[in-house]
């Protein structure tokens, strides 16, 4: 068998030359733009294109609905461009949070999403000026959904005590 129709059969092989002393025969490759071409391709996934292209907050919100939690784990922690994403994914993002928070929807599913994100992306946040802003606004937002749902929940365990002390 000869030593290069085994390099091709098995490509696991290191092809060496046919002297006295064998020396590795290093091929280059020269489809170069093939092999760059294919890792953008690998490297966006369907939610980063479903943030990217989608302006609207419920059917995004629908979307992450239906993902697998250890899928939306993966993609919170490579969205940053230090973790392979973009900055532009994580600007998408932080609007999608601030607009699911000011929309009133699934407050803990939105607040679930919001702790993660922040759990692998707050060093890429804080390093950079104009997410600053966005978290300022995001906190803002979510304080005031946050009070609000305290009131509401202060409101029922009142009506509830009232009512355990009527019936007695």
């Amino acid at each position: 068998v000869s030593t290069q129709s085994t390099g091709k059969v098995a490509p696991f092989f290191l092809q060496t030359t046919k002297e006295l002393v064998p020396k590795f025969i290093v091929e280059e490759k020269v489809d170069t733009e093939k092999e760059s071409s294919k890792m953008l391709r690998i490297g966006e996934s369907d939610f980063q294109r479903q943030l990217l292209n989608s302006s609207d907050t419920v059917s995004m919100l629908r979307y992450m609905k239906d993902m697998a939690t250890p899928t939306i784990d993966l993609e919170l922690q490579s969205m940053s461009p230090m973790d392979g994403g973009s900055h532009e994914l994580v600007v998408k993002f932080m609007e999608f949070l601030t607009n699911a928070h000011s929309l009133k929807l699934s407050f803990d599913l939105v607040q679930a999403y919001t702790n993660v994100f922040l759990k692998y992306n707050r060093q890429y946040l804080m390093d950079t000026p104009v997410l600053q802003e966005q978290l300022t606004s995001l906190r803002t937002i979510h304080k005031e959904q946050w009070t609000g749902l305290q009131r509401r929940l202060q409101e029922v365990v009142c009506v509830t005590n009232f009512l355990k002390n009527v019936a007695l």
